[in-house]
Protein backbone atom coordinates (compact mmCIF):
# COMPACT_ATOMS: atom_id res chain seq x y z
CA UNK A 1 0.00 0.00 0.00
CA UNK A 2 1.22 3.62 -0.56
CA UNK A 3 -0.25 6.64 0.81
CA UNK A 4 0.42 10.52 1.19
CA UNK A 5 -0.32 13.40 2.67
CA UNK A 6 0.10 16.93 1.63
CA UNK A 7 2.80 15.96 -0.87
CA UNK A 8 4.68 13.76 1.43
CA UNK A 9 4.90 10.20 1.79
CA UNK A 10 3.18 8.40 4.64
CA UNK A 11 4.30 5.10 3.77
CA UNK A 12 5.06 2.90 0.96
CA UNK A 13 4.63 -0.90 0.05
CA UNK A 14 3.83 -1.94 3.91
CA UNK A 15 1.54 -2.95 5.96
CA UNK A 16 -0.13 0.45 7.41
CA UNK A 17 -3.22 1.61 7.61
CA UNK A 18 -4.25 4.58 9.14
CA UNK A 19 -7.82 6.08 10.27
CA UNK A 20 -7.34 9.89 9.91
CA UNK A 21 -9.67 12.62 10.67
CA UNK A 22 -8.98 16.57 11.92
CA UNK A 23 -9.72 18.08 14.80
CA UNK A 24 -9.35 16.58 18.79
CA UNK A 25 -11.07 13.31 19.46
CA UNK A 26 -13.29 13.48 22.62
CA UNK A 27 -13.51 9.81 24.72
CA UNK A 28 -14.48 7.39 25.23
CA UNK A 29 -14.90 7.27 21.26
CA UNK A 30 -11.30 7.08 20.32
CA UNK A 31 -10.57 3.66 20.02
CA UNK A 32 -7.41 2.30 21.91
CA UNK A 33 -4.22 1.29 20.23
CA UNK A 34 -3.04 -2.04 20.06
CA UNK A 35 0.13 -1.85 21.21
CA UNK A 36 1.26 -5.26 20.56
CA UNK A 37 0.19 -8.14 18.25
CA UNK A 38 2.20 -10.14 15.76
CA UNK A 39 1.91 -8.47 12.81
CA UNK A 40 4.77 -5.68 14.63
CA UNK A 41 7.74 -6.08 15.79
CA UNK A 42 7.66 -2.50 17.22
CA UNK A 43 5.02 0.61 17.49
CA UNK A 44 5.04 3.24 19.07
CA UNK A 45 2.82 6.75 18.60
CA UNK A 46 3.76 8.02 22.14
CA UNK A 47 -0.13 8.97 23.13
CA UNK A 48 -1.12 5.01 23.50
CA UNK A 49 0.40 5.03 27.13
CA UNK A 50 -1.03 6.95 29.60
CA UNK A 51 0.55 9.92 31.66
CA UNK A 52 3.20 10.26 28.55
CA UNK A 53 5.06 7.25 29.55
CA UNK A 54 7.57 5.39 27.27
CA UNK A 55 6.21 2.20 25.57
CA UNK A 56 8.37 -0.58 27.77
CA UNK A 57 10.04 -1.30 24.03
CA UNK A 58 12.22 1.76 25.23
CA UNK A 59 15.03 0.98 27.02
CA UNK A 60 17.05 4.43 26.88
CA UNK A 61 15.85 8.01 26.02
CA UNK A 62 18.19 10.83 27.08
CA UNK A 63 17.77 14.42 26.51
CA UNK A 64 13.87 13.84 24.90
CA UNK A 65 10.37 14.40 25.98
CA UNK A 66 7.06 13.41 25.01
CA UNK A 67 4.77 16.53 24.66
CA UNK A 68 4.11 18.94 21.60
CA UNK A 69 7.72 20.78 21.97
CA UNK A 70 7.70 20.59 18.12
CA UNK A 71 3.85 20.81 17.70
CA UNK A 72 1.57 18.34 16.35
CA UNK A 73 3.88 15.72 13.53
CA UNK A 74 1.54 13.12 13.45
CA UNK A 75 -1.10 13.20 15.59
CA UNK A 76 -1.31 14.31 19.72
CA UNK A 77 2.15 14.33 21.11
CA UNK A 78 5.81 13.13 19.59
CA UNK A 79 9.59 12.38 21.01
CA UNK A 80 10.70 15.43 21.08
CA UNK A 81 14.44 16.39 21.23
CA UNK A 82 14.97 19.97 22.11
CA UNK A 83 17.51 20.05 25.52
CA UNK A 84 20.62 22.18 24.24
CA UNK A 85 23.54 19.90 25.86
CA UNK A 86 24.38 16.52 26.00
CA UNK A 87 23.75 13.72 23.56
CA UNK A 88 20.59 13.05 22.18
CA UNK A 89 19.79 9.21 21.97
CA UNK A 90 16.73 6.79 21.92
CA UNK A 91 17.61 2.88 22.20
CA UNK A 92 15.06 0.30 21.98
CA UNK A 93 15.37 -3.01 23.81
CA UNK A 94 16.88 -6.39 22.22
CA UNK A 95 14.04 -7.29 19.62
CA UNK A 96 13.28 -10.07 17.62
CA UNK A 97 14.01 -8.69 14.29
CA UNK A 98 14.68 -12.00 11.93
CA UNK A 99 11.08 -11.54 10.69
CA UNK A 100 11.18 -7.67 10.05
CA UNK A 101 11.40 -6.01 6.75
CA UNK A 102 11.05 -2.33 7.21
CA UNK A 103 11.37 0.53 9.85
CA UNK A 104 8.65 3.28 9.46
CA UNK A 105 9.25 6.56 11.37
CA UNK A 106 7.78 10.38 11.13
CA UNK A 107 10.41 13.07 11.74
CA UNK A 108 10.13 17.01 11.96
CA UNK A 109 12.54 19.70 12.60
CA UNK A 110 10.43 22.46 11.85
CA UNK A 111 9.75 24.02 15.06
CA UNK A 112 13.59 25.12 15.67
CA UNK A 113 16.27 24.35 12.73
CA UNK A 114 20.22 24.49 12.09
CA UNK A 115 22.41 24.01 9.47
CA UNK A 116 25.24 23.43 11.75
CA UNK A 117 23.76 20.59 13.94
CA UNK A 118 25.11 17.15 13.53
CA UNK A 119 23.07 14.79 11.44
CA UNK A 120 20.27 12.49 13.05
CA UNK A 121 22.26 9.07 12.71
CA UNK A 122 19.27 5.09 12.74
CA UNK A 123 21.68 2.34 13.68
CA UNK A 124 21.33 -1.04 15.18
CA UNK A 125 23.29 -3.14 17.40
CA UNK A 126 23.41 -7.05 17.83
CA UNK A 127 23.44 -9.13 20.77
CA UNK A 128 24.52 -12.34 21.27
CA UNK A 129 27.04 -14.45 23.45
CA UNK A 130 29.85 -13.82 21.60
CA UNK A 131 28.94 -10.05 20.65
CA UNK A 132 28.99 -8.12 23.66
CA UNK A 133 30.40 -4.72 22.65
CA UNK A 134 28.14 -2.29 21.98
CA UNK A 135 28.89 -1.59 18.20
CA UNK A 136 26.52 0.24 16.36
CA UNK A 137 25.74 -0.15 12.37
CA UNK A 138 24.29 2.78 10.66
CA UNK A 139 21.37 2.01 8.69
CA UNK A 140 20.68 5.74 7.65
CA UNK A 141 21.61 9.34 8.19
CA UNK A 142 19.40 11.99 7.95
CA UNK A 143 19.96 16.10 7.83
CA UNK A 144 18.30 18.19 10.20
CA UNK A 145 15.42 19.96 7.96
CA UNK A 146 13.17 23.06 8.04
CA UNK A 147 10.52 20.96 6.35
CA UNK A 148 7.14 20.09 8.09
CA UNK A 149 6.73 16.37 9.10
CA UNK A 150 8.61 13.64 7.09
CA UNK A 151 7.68 10.18 6.98
CA UNK A 152 11.03 7.79 6.54
CA UNK A 153 11.15 4.37 5.38
CA UNK A 154 14.76 2.43 5.87
CA UNK A 155 14.60 -1.02 4.54
CA UNK A 156 16.16 -3.67 6.97
CA UNK A 157 19.22 -5.32 5.48
CA UNK A 158 19.71 -9.04 5.97
CA UNK A 159 22.86 -8.80 8.82
CA UNK A 160 20.04 -6.67 10.65
CA UNK A 161 17.62 -9.39 11.04
CA UNK A 162 18.18 -11.56 14.14
CA UNK A 163 16.61 -12.92 17.73
CA UNK A 164 18.27 -9.50 19.67
CA UNK A 165 18.84 -6.57 17.83
CA UNK A 166 18.28 -2.81 19.29
CA UNK A 167 17.55 0.11 17.32
CA UNK A 168 18.85 3.50 17.95
CA UNK A 169 18.30 7.68 17.02
CA UNK A 170 21.10 9.17 18.39
CA UNK A 171 22.86 12.84 17.04
CA UNK A 172 26.33 13.30 18.39
CA UNK A 173 27.05 16.24 20.69
CA UNK A 174 27.68 19.75 19.38
CA UNK A 175 31.52 20.98 19.14
CA UNK A 176 30.46 24.25 20.24
CA UNK A 177 29.99 25.40 23.68
CA UNK A 178 26.27 26.94 22.76
CA UNK A 179 25.01 23.16 22.21
CA UNK A 180 22.56 22.17 19.53
CA UNK A 181 20.75 24.93 18.23
CA UNK A 182 18.08 22.40 16.54
CA UNK A 183 14.95 20.93 17.98
CA UNK A 184 13.07 17.88 16.30
CA UNK A 185 10.52 15.45 16.86
CA UNK A 186 10.00 11.70 16.35
CA UNK A 187 6.56 10.26 15.82
CA UNK A 188 4.55 6.73 15.02
CA UNK A 189 7.70 4.68 15.02
CA UNK A 190 6.91 1.02 13.14
CA UNK A 191 8.41 -1.79 12.22
CA UNK A 192 6.03 -4.44 10.59
CA UNK A 193 6.49 -8.08 11.31
CA UNK A 194 6.63 -10.04 7.58
CA UNK A 195 5.97 -13.05 9.02
CA UNK A 196 2.15 -12.00 9.61
CA UNK A 197 0.71 -10.13 7.07
CA UNK A 198 -2.96 -9.78 6.81
CA UNK A 199 -3.48 -10.69 3.25
CA UNK A 200 -6.87 -9.37 3.68
CA UNK A 201 -8.70 -6.42 5.90
CA UNK A 202 -12.10 -6.65 6.39
CA UNK A 203 -13.32 -4.57 9.43
CA UNK A 204 -17.19 -3.18 9.09
CA UNK A 205 -16.31 -1.22 12.40
CA UNK A 206 -18.75 -2.90 14.45
CA UNK A 207 -17.34 -3.09 16.85
CA UNK A 208 -13.56 -2.06 15.72
CA UNK A 209 -11.13 -4.61 15.29
CA UNK A 210 -7.77 -2.49 17.02
CA UNK A 211 -6.20 -5.63 15.69
CA UNK A 212 -6.27 -4.16 12.20
CA UNK A 213 -5.17 -0.78 12.89
CA UNK A 214 -2.02 0.39 12.94
CA UNK A 215 -2.58 3.94 13.99
CA UNK A 216 -5.59 6.08 14.98
CA UNK A 217 -4.56 9.80 14.86
CA UNK A 218 -7.86 11.54 15.65
CA UNK A 219 -10.09 8.61 14.72
CA UNK A 220 -14.03 8.40 15.95
CA UNK A 221 -16.11 5.60 15.85
CA UNK A 222 -19.48 7.14 14.85
CA UNK A 223 -23.53 5.71 15.14
CA UNK A 224 -25.30 7.02 12.89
Amino acid sequence: ATATHRGQIIFKDALAQQLCEQGPTESPLRPNLELHGKHVVLRDDFDSNLQAELDPSISECSNCEVGEQCGVLMHGRALTFCEPFGERRLTTVALNTSTASVLQFALSGSCRFSYSDPSITVSYSLISTTNTSDDWITLGQIAPTNSSTVVHLLALPESSKADAVRLRWSQEAPHGPEGYESCWGLDNVLLVNAAHRVPLLEDNLDPLDTGNWLFFPGATVKVH
